[in-house]
């Protein structure tokens, strides 16, 4: 009976992880999928809240309008930040994952810090991409 337990924990253990995964994932997604649920409310209570086009366009021009209009914009460069935020932490995980392979001389420290520095490295790169592309798409997208 013992014997059979001991041969439970990894399989427990793999599937928790998975299950562990998958249920942040799903998390993470309803988050999401709510926040872009309640600014589709908001912007249509705001359409409705106008009677007529020109009301409309009016606000627009308003300073309220301007700063209803730098909204999104600002959300871009707040990711944006973050993302570049992310990635250098990524590069300093993974370069202190490495400075510790050289300093124990253990080389199984090299295996994760390449792992996150190559992560890190490749938010940088993507984020970089990223906002070159915004740049050259200009302010309507």
């Amino acid at each position: 009976m013992e014997n059979g337990l001991i041969y439970m924990i990894p399989i427990v253990s793999i599937v928790g992880s998975f299950a562990m995964v998958v249920a942040v994932v799903w998390l993470v997604t309803r988050a999401r999928q709510r926040k872009a649920q309640y600014k589709a409310e908001v912007q249509m209570k705001m359409i409705d809240r106008f009677g007529t086009g020109q009301e409309f366009v009016n606000f627009l021009e308003s300073p309220a309008g301007r700063e209803f209009l730098e909204q999104p914009r600002r959300n871009t460069r707040e990711k944006v930040i973050g993302t570049i935020m992310g990635g250098l932490v990524c590069v300093f995980v993974g370069l202190g994952f490495c400075g510790c392979a050289l300093v124990f001389r253990d080389p199984g420290f090299l295996v994760p810090g390449f792992i996150i520095l190559g992560a890190g490295i490749a938010l940088l790169i993507g984020t970089a991409i990223s906002w070159n592309m915004m740049k050259k798409l200009g302010p309507t997208s």
